[in-house]
């Protein structure tokens, strides 16, 4: 399948780009800027802006799926004019390019921050745990706002008949050269991201499923490590920063607080990797 990736040049694109040549995926790298390293395997390279539809539209030529991962990736890196410029038009821009060169899938990088824990400005608390896609979403920033929008654009795009859309609300994308382990050892450090991520190799695998995965009209699901990015039992963690949550399915030991069971009856995904697996001596003790 040829699939072409937005923000390819970036961080998750990156390993994006690895998982689809390793499974014979034709893949299509679309930035503002080329990478500064192509992947092992030959990939084209196609430069576009958001911006700019026709560019958008001379990249997307050819392709069956699209992996949108290009965005503004933080709030106060720009203005929030300039990052729902980026984002969310960007994000409409992709949309319509897809549409109209006859793609059939589009797989849209959504996050957990669509729930408007990561950059709360006021103080909130989940309604349940572990978290599902059924939880209510309390955005209170620009960039958590823009990723409730772009989901609701992909059902939109849906609807009306033109496209196979999947939003996955992927976890903060972690691996080791992102370092944190000061955070993992303090809880209170991951606090406001509820202790949730999910490692880059697990993330790109399942944006390769999404766009693998036949028979999909429109999902929205959450990507999640099965563990949390704290060192303490979930136990210590409840009891100290969330006491009063009701816990309405039995969480392990060191289990993540986001179900991963949508992703895996639809995707057939489970994450694999933890940050434990590559603590050694560095990371705190387990």
């Amino acid at each position: 399948m040829r699939i072409a990736v937005t923000g390819s040049a970036g961080f998750v694109g990156t390993y994006v780009m690895r998982e689809l040549l390793s499974h014979g995926h034709e893949a299509v790298g679309v930035d503002i800027r080329p990478p500064a390293q192509a992947p092992a395997d030959a990939a084209e390279f196609r430069q576009a802006d958001l911006t700019d539809p026709a560019s958008l539209l001379r990249a997307f030529e050819g392709c069956e799926a699209i992996v949108h991962l290009a965005a503004v990736p933080d709030p106060g890196i720009v203005s929030p004019e300039e990052l729902f410029r980026v984002n969310v038009l960007g994000t409409f821009n992709a949309l319509e390019a897809a549409v109209a060169v006859g793609v059939r899938r589009f797989v849209a990088a959504s996050s957990e921050g669509a729930m408007g824990f990561s950059f709360r400005k006021v103080d909130m608390k989940p309604l349940y745990l572990p978290i599902d896609e059924e939880h209510p979403l309390r955005p209170q920033d620009e960039y958590s706002l823009g990723k409730v929008l772009i989901e609701e654009m992909c059902r939109s795009y849906t609807a009306r008949g033109s496209l196979s859309t999947v939003s996955l609300r992927t976890c903060y994308v972690w691996d080791k050269s992102l370092g944190g382990f000061d955070r993992i050892a303090d809880p209170a450090g991951a606090y406001g991201m509820l202790w949730l991520y999910v490692h880059a190799t697990d993330a790109a695998r399942a944006y390769r499923l999404a766009c693998e995965v036949p028979d999909i009209e429109n999902e929205t699901l959450f990507i999640a490590a099965q563990d949390g990015f704290a060192a303490a039992p979930v136990s210590e963690l409840l009891e100290r920063f969330l006491p009063d949550v009701p816990v309405r399915e039995k969480l392990g030991t060191y289990s993540s607080l986001i179900s991963g069971a949508r992703a895996k009856s639809v995707l057939g995904f489970e994450a694999t990797a933890s940050w434990r697996d590559f603590a050694g001596a560095n990371g705190p003790a387990t």
